[in-house]
């Protein structure tokens, strides 16, 4: 147990760094870990990807946008797709944004998130929980992101379970992390 804490320690400090280099449009970053029947799946998503604006909505048509896109996301189970033989079932969902409400996300509003920001570049954070009946027979991850979002050319994805740890540079051909 301690090996898999230092290891998912490992992945959130390599995610730190991943913010410290910047931000990029089209690139996204994914860091998912398996301890006992949880699948934790974490999405950095540029909201440029996603939406095609990094700001919060102006218009009718930019709350359309981000209330489908909210819709989509927490629909997890269409876009992220472990092995079917694990029997992995999608037990929550979170969505955060600094440039969108958290109302617009479909999440409570707390008194941290009072207003949206207005910055220059903005990522959506995803965040899935998947209630595994097999664990030891997940052994894939399906990103299907790249139908849906054409903009989102690359995902960088880091795994790490108490057996495992991988790193994969997901497109849209090359779209499972494998291990």
């Amino acid at each position: 147990m301690r090996k898999l804490v230092a290891l998912i320690l490992l992945l959130l400090s390599s995610a730190a760094a991943q913010a410290a280099e910047g931000h990029s449009h089209g690139v996204g970053h994914l860091n998912a870990s398996l301890e006992g029947d949880v699948f934790s799946v974490e999405l950095e998503l540029p909201l440029e990807s996603l939406l095609g604006f990094e700001r919060a909505p102006k218009s009718a048509q930019d709350l359309a946008r981000v209330r489908e896109l909210a819709t989509l996301l927490r629909n997890g189970d269409s876009l992220l797709l472990p092995s079917p033989a694990a029997g992995c079932a999608l037990s929550g969902v979170s969505l955060a944004s600094a440039a969108i409400s958290p109302e617009l996300l479909g999440e409570k509003a707390t008194s941290a998130a009072a207003g949206a920001s207005e910055q220059e570049h903005a990522d959506l954070d995803a965040h899935y929980r998947f209630k595994c009946a097999r664990p030891a027979e997940l052994k894939r991850l399906e990103v299907a992101f790249f139908d849906t979002f054409k903009r989102l050319r690359v995902i960088e994805a880091r795994l790490v379970t108490s057996k495992v740890q991988r790193a994969a540079r997901l497109t849209g051909p090359s779209r499972g992390l494998v291990w």
